[in-house]
């Protein structure tokens, strides 16, 4: 006896396509084990760019869906990606104020060391396999 296979293109494009669908579900699953381990590995002066990492625009593309993981912080990137040793240089009506021992310092300009990479999305890529 024949077997028929029935293929309903709207169920089959809800599965695959839809956020809500089987994959979509899966995809925001791996999507937030990254969130939680980024969100471990980020450094915490503040914790601001710690509490800013999330996942968001969970959308349908031409060949599948795609969602994003990260922090929309303007230093987040710097964090990321570390920084060369550079000068930081304020407006003339601000100051940047620091502590050298017992010395309080006023300075318009300051020589920044830079700072090593933390790699903390790249570094999680691998718990979506």
């Amino acid at each position: 006896m024949p077997i028929t296979v029935v293929f309903r293109p709207a169920e089959l494009d809800t599965l695959l396509n839809s956020p809500a669908g089987t994959v979509g579900r899966d995809l925001n699953s791996r999507a937030r084990r990254v969130m939680r381990a980024a969100k471990a590995q980020a450094g915490e002066d503040t914790g601001r760019l710690k509490k800013s990492i999330h996942v968001r625009n969970h959308n349908r593309t031409g060949t599948g869906q795609s969602i994003e993981v990260g922090s929309s912080l303007n230093y987040a990137l710097l964090h990321h990606n570390g920084t060369r040793p550079h000068l930081m240089v304020v407006n003339r009506d601000k100051i940047f104020r620091f502590t050298s021992g017992s010395r309080v310092i006023y300075t318009h300009t300051i020589r920044h060391p830079g700072t090593q990479p933390n790699r903390y999305l790249t570094d999680n890529l691998y718990l979506i396999r």
